[in-house]
This record gives structure tokens, C-alpha cells and sequence, in this order.
């Protein structure tokens, strides 16, 4: 009897070993928690950029990465050896490497996408009409904004010819917010080009303004004058104003019949 007791001791013993011996120490689960911890971190960050980004290039990479990362948040570390921890680590590093360089990656293409928006913002749109009394028949219409020193498309369109006196409507000017100073540039039908000097282009209450075109030949001087925005509204008749109106117009009946 003796004998089975210490036998069963001696089992339980080396079974406790034998469990001691599959459990992590505590500072190297705390390493691993933490080695995780921050692999899910920088998943995260890598995922959120992605999402505001347009380009699709990098979604087969994360979709690649986020596979390697289910595996290793499936660990159960309380399960594991300090040597097998140890065995992993090295993984989990590399994977938070490999999300840490994509992210890099996706935060420089979020950066160029956020210029391009940006910029683009600072273009608008005004809607416009030319007047051409500039006493010539013109073939070209040409905005330089002068800031910025670029140039827009002929307005009129090649082939087509702007006549003296005649107004071209539908136009639509790409302003640029941070510019001051523009100018027209027109030619003729003859290929002779003039500068037209422009006032400022800048404001919303310019939407739908008429562009009127003039050059003085003797002066050599020409100017593009912004102007008529809106038509001006017809005039409103009151009830008052009415019964006035016809009262004065009976009146003047009953004199004409009383000469008569």
C-alpha cells in the first residue's frame, strides 16, 4: 500500500511538472501579448489609410497579410512554452515589418491623393458669356491667368469665327483661387493677337457675368469689363399702382368725349 502511494505522488508530481513545464513565464506572455498588441495596431493603421484612399493596388497585399494575422491572433500564449513563444516571435515581428511598410506605402499615396483634391478644390468653375465690341472678327479667345502663367483653350473652338458685335454664350472659365491678375488673349481673323487687360475674376457674384471685349485701336488699348450678371427683374405692378393707372385713364376718356 505503501509502495502505490509514493508511486501515485511521484505521478502527480511529474504531471505538475509536466504542466508547469507548458506554461509561459509570466514576462514572456507579457512579451508576446505585447508583440501581438502592436501587430494588431499597425494592421489597423494600415487598414484605415487604405480606406481613404482611391487606389486599389495595395488590397491583394493586406488581404495576403491579414491572413498571417488571424493565425496569429488564434494563439493561445497562456498554452505555450517560453520556447515556442519564442519560436513565434520572430513571425509576428516580421508580420508587423511587412504592415508597418505597406502602411508607409499607403500614407504616401493618401498624401498625393490629398494634393490633388486640394488643388483641385481651388479650381472653379464661372460661367460666363462674351460681347465682342472689339470692332474685329475674332478667331480666338484665350484666358492667361497671369499668377499662375498658364493659358486656357480658344473659347471659340478652331474653325469658328466670333463676328464683330455677335455674343458667345455657354462659357465656362476654370478660375484658380489663388491666383490675382488675368488677361485675354484674342486674335483676329487675320492672325493678329491682342492682350486684353481683365479685372479681378475672383467671387461667387461673378457667376453668370457677360464678358464684354473692347480694344481701341488708336490707343492700342484693350480691356475686357466684366458685367450684366443678372437681367434686371421686369417691374412689379401693385394693386395701387393699378387703380391709379386706370383711374388716370378714364379720366383721359372723359375728356377726349367731352371735346368731342
Amino acid at each position: 500500500m505503501k509502495i502505490k502511494k509514493k508511486s501515485i505522488l511521484m505521478m502527480i508530481a511529474v504531471m505538475a511538472l509536466l504542466l508547469v513545464g507548458c506554461r509561459p513565464s509570466d514576462e514572456k506572455l507579457s512579451e508576446a501579448e505585447q508583440a501581438r498588441s502592436l501587430l494588431m495596431q499597425v494592421k489597423q493603421t494600415a487598414e484605415d489609410t487604405y480606406l481613404d484612399i482611391s487606389d486599389t493596388t495595395m488590397r491583394s497585399s493586406l488581404d495576403e497579410l491579414a491572413l498571417k494575422e488571424a493565425e496569429i491572433e488564434q494563439l493561445d500564449f497562456t498554452k505555450m512554452s517560453d520556447k515556442k513563444i519564442d519560436e513565434v516571435l520572430p513571425t509576428i515581428a516580421e508580420l508587423t515589418d511587412s504592415y508597418q511598410n505597406l502602411g508607409k506605402d499607403l500614407s504616401a499615396i493618401l498624401t498625393d491623393e490629398t494634393g490633388v483634391k486640394e488643388e483641385k478644390a481651388k479650381h472653379k468653375g464661372l460661367d460666363a458669356y462674351f460681347i465682342n465690341k472689339t470692332g474685329m472678327n475674332l478667331s480666338k479667345i484665350v484666358l492667361h491667368d497671369i499668377t499662375a502663367d498658364t493659358y486656357s483653350d480658344n473659347y471659340i473652338g478652331d474653325g469658328v469665327t466670333l463676328l464683330a458685335g455677335y455674343t458667345l454664350m455657354g462659357v465656362s472659365l476654370d478660375i484658380y483661387s489663388d491666383s490675382s491678375e488675368w488677361e485675354f488673349v484674342i486674335t483676329d481673323d487675320v492672325n493678329n493677337e491682342y492682350t486684353l487687360s481683365c479685372e479681378s475674376l475672383r467671387g461667387e457674384a461673378l457667376d453668370g457675368a457677360s464678358i464684354v471685349l473692347t480694344y481701341d485701336s488708336k490707343e492700342a488699348v484693350g480691356t475686357a469689363t466684366l458685367g450684366g450678371y443678372f437681367p434686371e427683374p421686369e417691374p412689379v405692378e401693385t394693386e395701387e399702382g393699378a387703380a391709379e393707372g386706370a383711374a388716370e385713364d378714364a379720366s383721359a376718356d372723359a375728356s377726349s368725349e367731352g371735346g368731342n
